[in-house]
């Protein structure tokens, strides 16, 4: 069957909008469920949204601008504001996209007063819960959902393995021994450690994630035997090789980008052995689980490990 996308949004001032959107769903084979199947007005029945919502969505896209939307009788929240909420409970995949606020945009498609309080909470919820997109032009919004939405439709298709789930492969199983060799060969020459990431929307102009990349130990947040580790980014970042001594916490940096790269680190452990860690910082919507570090981000800068333990609420007196 193919995937279901609910996209939510207020309609009048983003009709165009939408309607780039749906192409870009129909053109990846997926089916657009949205208010036109209504007749295309802001005031769609709240129910069958719901029934459309939890029963036959596959996905949820919300698209939001500066208008909160029409707000049913006897409501305390707009009808777009409550699909979102009902995704959620649904647990239903959800991308949002948010207008830029330096965006042109036609006045009379800007809220004020109690409305448009109503949409800045409403923002502020969906920044919080989620990693979002900023767009400022139709062809941007459309880009970004392919993109998005593509990659995620390409990782349903997937085959899954629960762990503790037998190969009905004869050949995999006399080999399981081989496999679990190799695994071990990699913990063995990493001293089990690796490197992670994790991502929240950037506060910083022009850019669309930031970026906490530290050392992990297999099992462990703590690496005792890391005497300091150097992390390189790339041309973006002027070349620069970063240096991050260990000061007993965790051993990382934070940064900004607005696209996807490598990083490369090496590691000095106290015993002079060094190692050549690397880790791919992807922007894929399976970081909408990632739970967000406090960790006060500043792109292409240097991160203490002490001062990132403090940041990130685990050092003394946080």
């Amino acid at each position: 069957m193919p995937h279901r996308v609910f996209v939510s949004s207020t309609f009048t001032d983003l009709k165009d909008h939408r309607a780039s959107v749906q192409d870009v769903i129909r053109q990846l084979g997926a089916i657009d469920v949205s208010m036109e199947h209504f007749g295309a007005r802001d005031a769609r029945p709240t129910d069958e949204c719901t029934r459309l919502i939890t029963q036959e969505s596959d996905s949820f896209i919300g698209i939001y601008a500066h208008r909160y939307g029409s707000v049913p009788r006897g409501a305390s929240k707009s009808i777009t504001e409550a699909e979102f909420d009902v995704a959620t409970n649904a647990k239903l995949p959800r991308f949002a996209y948010i207008v830029d606020d330096d965006a042109p945009w036609w006045p009379k498609f800007i809220d004020s007063g109690k409305p448009a309080r109503s949409l800045a909470r409403f923002k502020r919820r969906l920044m919080d819960d989620l990693i979002f997109k900023r767009f400022s032009t139709n062809e941007g919004l459309a880009a970004a959902v392919a993109a998005d939405l593509g990659r995620h439709i390409a990782t349903q298709q997937l085959p899954r393995f629960e762990p503790g789930t037998q190969s009905r492969s004869k050949r995999a199983l006399a080999t399981a021994e081989q496999w679990n060799r190799m695994r071990n060969d990699i913990y063995s020459a990493n001293r089990d450690l690796f490197l992670v990431h994790t991502l929240s929307p950037s506060r910083v102009a022009g850019q669309l994630f930031d970026i906490f990349i530290y050392l992990r130990k297999h099992k462990s947040p703590d690496t005792p035997e890391v005497e300091l580790a150097e992390f390189f980014l790339g041309k973006y970042w002027g070349n620069v090789v970063y240096t991050v001594p260990n000061g007993g916490g965790l051993v990382g940096l934070s940064t900004s980008a607005y696209g996807e790269f490598l990083c490369v680190c090496r590691v000095t452990l106290k015993d002079g052995t060094q190692l050549v860690l690397d880790r791919y910082v992807d922007f894929g919507p399976t970081a909408q689980s990632i739970r967000q570090p406090k960790v006060a981000m500043a792109p292409s800068s240097r991160l203490s490990s002490a001062a990132a333990e403090r940041e990130s609420g685990r050092g003394s007196g946080s």
